[in-house]
């Protein structure tokens, strides 16, 4: 029925659709129609003014997803970003997020940053991430710029300006020179930064301490402020006070000169007593606290309540005169001094009793016998001297 220019004409209506469908293939492909992807999104103060859908989304200078849209929320921007499965198993899951610039002008794109301690698991699908930064464009420099210079007076912006000028005109040389030499004392700061960073963070708890300490030290510096003035005011009295003292100083030199070495040997001779009494000082102390303790009570005993004094008196028989050497003293008692129950007696208890090696070891006994014409106490006294019966 159809001749035989027909079936030519079919034949090239059936390439040019087949050419077609190879072309539509190829650019669904380029375009990844034919790839499964995952969706991330990325919050962000702003989008930048150069991030268009099928933007490139990268990590490690590799492309690993495209932006597949761009929402506003107020003042911050929402991106979904579709990203190759096999890709987003390589991202780890704390990566941070920025969106950079290729150049000034440049399209933007988002850009995936490895931590420098990678978590184990891999981003998941559906996560939301924060922005941390976005590339400012040149052109919000300018518009910055532009709000700057709209706020400042031009007639005191051109009088800044040739001051500026008029100051740097001729001295372009010494202008050279100080960058010159600005440069090379970067240069040779610049290795020691590290140091510097460290002592700065060491010297924070030295600068704390001090920021704790500036109530005193500022108290101190009134005080002395007081003290400074109080010496200015008096100085007429502290030139007397200077002057007695010097004539002190020139009276008792010749006489501290001549009984230096009298005044060495008492010292010596004092050593011994001394270090005696130093090392039975809390008995010292134990001795009038106590006393102060039992003052009250031997006041109640003895009627110190009133103007009275309470006595209980009797005549005892006289007592054996005192005999040497049979009466002498045995002092050998060693260990220190003690304060047993003597400033924190408790009331109802008693001291041990501590035996010594002393004269102290026997309970006295008054005599009972009656002594008729005894010694008197001069002859007690002196016997044996002339004139001094005995």
């Amino acid at each position: 029925m159809f001749g035989a220019g027909w079936g030519v004409k079919l034949a090239g209506l059936g390439f040019v659709l087949s050419l077609a469908a190879v072309v539509a293939v190829a650019l669904t492909m380029f375009a990844g129609g034919f790839t499964s992807t995952r969706a991330v999104y990325i919050d962000s103060p702003r989008a930048g003014l150069v991030m268009d859908r099928d933007a490139k989304v990268e990590m490690r200078g590799v492309q690993i997803g495209t932006v597949s849209s761009i929402s506003f929320t107020g003042d911050s921007a929402r991106l979904a970003l579709a990203i190759n499965p096999d890709q987003l198993k390589l991202v780890p899951a704390n990566a941070g997020v920025d969106i950079r610039s290729t150049t000034v002008f440049g399209a933007k794109y988002v850009n995936f940053t490895v931590p420098q301690d990678p978590s184990a698991d891999h981003l998941q699908p559906g996560a939301t991430l924060s922005a941390n930064h976005v590339t400012v464009e040149f052109n919000t420099l300018f518009q910055h710029l532009t709000d700057v210079l709209g706020k400042i007076e031009p007639s005191k912006l051109n009088a800044t300006l040739t001051a500026l000028g008029t100051g740097l005109q001729g001295r372009g040389d010494e202008l050279g020179q100080l960058m010159s030499t600005g440069d090379q004392y970067l240069k040779d700061i610049n290795p020691s930064l590290t140091d510097l960073q460290n002592d700065l963070r060491t010297s924070v708890g030295v600068t704390n301490l001090y920021a704790d300490t500036v109530p005193d030290l500022l108290r101190t510096t009134d005080n002395a402020a007081v003290t400074s003035k109080t010496i200015v005011n008096r100085k007429d009295d502290l030139d007397a006070v200077l002057l007695n003292l010097t004539g002190l100083v020139n009276t008792t030199e010749p006489i501290l000169r001549q009984n230096q070495q009298p005044l060495v040997t008492a010292l010596d001779l004092l050593r011994p007593t001394l270090s005696l009494l130093n090392e039975y000082n809390p008995a010292l102390s134990c001795l009038v606290v106590g006393v102060a303790n039992a003052l009250p009570v031997a006041n109640k005993v003895f009627g110190g309540q009133g103007p009275w004094v309470n006595l209980n008196a009797s005549f005892m028989p006289g007592g054996t005169p005192y005999q040497y050497p049979k009466d002498l003293p045995k002092v050998n008692a060693t260990g220190g001094p003690r304060c047993d129950n003597i400033q924190n007696r408790t009331p109802g208890s008693h001291s041990n009793y501590l035996v010594t090696d002393t004269s102290q070891g026997e309970v006295w006994t008054p005599s009972l016998n009656s002594h008729f014409n005894g010694d008197r106490v001069f002859q007690i006294l002196f016997a044996g001297l002339p004139g001094v019966g005995k």
